[in-house]
C-alpha cells in the first residue's frame, strides 16, 4: 500500500476522532455533565465503535488501548469542546439549536470517516472476500460509539429513530468496498465518507426517515 493512502486513512482516523469528540462531548455538555463526564462520553464517541470492531475482529487489546495517541486526542478535543463552553457559556446553552446543528455535521463527518475505516479494517484483517462482514464492521465503527453515548446519556440511540442515519453508513461503507477494487483506494475512500456525509446532511435537510408507526396515524378501517 502506497504512501498516499496511508496517510490519508491516518488523516481521516484522526479527524473522524476529532470530529465525534466533539459531538460527545456537545451531548454531554447538553446533559449538563460534570467535566469528566463530558471527557467520558467525547471518549466513548470516538472510539467506542473501534473498540466493538477490534473485539469482534478478536484484536485485543482493541487499537485504542495499544496506540493511545486517539485516545489522547479524543480527551484533550473533548476538554476543550468543554472549556470553550464555559468560557462562552451564556452564548452556548442560549443557541442550542444552532449548536444542535453544528454537532450534525460534525457527526455525520465522523460517521462518514469510521464507516471507511471500519470496511477497511475488514478487508485488512483478511475478509475481503466477505462484502457482509466487512459493511458490518464499517456500520459497526460508525455508529457504535454514538449508540453507547446515547445509552450512557439516557436517550434512544439515533441509529434507531434519527432520519437516515444507519442506512448512510450501509450505502457509503457499499460504495467504498466495491469501488477500492476499480479505482485507487484513496479515491475510493473519499467517495465512501463523501456519500456518508451527504447523505447525512440531505436527510437532515430534508427530513428524510424510514417508516414508523406513531399513536397518532390516521389508519383506515378494514373493510
Amino acid at each position: 500500500m502506497n504512501t498516499l493512502t496511508e496517510t490519508l486513512f491516518t488523516a481521516l482516523e484522526a479527524i473522524g476522532t476529532v470530529a465525534f469528540a466533539v459531538s460527545g462531548a456537545t451531548v454531554a455538555l447538553q446533559r449538563r455533565l460534570d467535566v469528566f463526564g463530558v471527557m467520558l462520553l467525547g471518549l466513548t464517541t470516538a472510539l467506542g465503535g473501534g473498540c466493538i470492531r477490534d473485539l469482534l475482529l478478536g484484536r485485543t487489546p482493541p487499537v485504542m488501548f495499544s496506540q493511545p495517541l486517539y485516545a489522547i486526542v479524543a480527551i484533550v478535543t473533548s476538554l476543550v469542546v468543554f472549556l470553550l463552553a464555559w468560557y462562552c457559556r451564556i452564548g452556548f446553552f442560549g443557541h442550542m439549536v444552532l449548536i444542535d446543528r453544528i454537532n450534525n455535521i460534525f457527526d455525520a463527518l465522523g460517521l462518514g470517516m469510521f464507516t471507511v475505516i471500519g470496511v477497511r479494517a475488514g478487508v485488512a484483517a483478511g475478509y475481503g472476500e466477505n462484502a457482509f462482514l466487512c459493511v458490518f464492521l464499517g456500520l459497526l465503527t460508525g455508529v457504535g460509539g454514538g449508540v453507547l453515548r446515547d445509552m450512557m446519556s439516557r436517550e434512544i440511540p439515533m441509529v434507531l429513530c434519527r432520519r437516515v442515519y444507519a442506512i448512510a453508513c450501509i450505502i457509503g461503507g457499499v460504495a467504498y468496498f466495491l469501488l477500492r477494487i476499480s479505482l485507487q483506494e484513496s479515491a475510493a475512500a473519499l467517495i465512501g465518507v463523501i456519500l456518508v456525509f451527504v447523505i447525512r446532511m440531505l436527510a437532515t435537510r430534508y427530513r428524510w426517515s424510514l417508516p414508523r408507526i406513531s399513536e397518532d396515524q390516521q389508519t383506515e378501517p378494514r373493510k
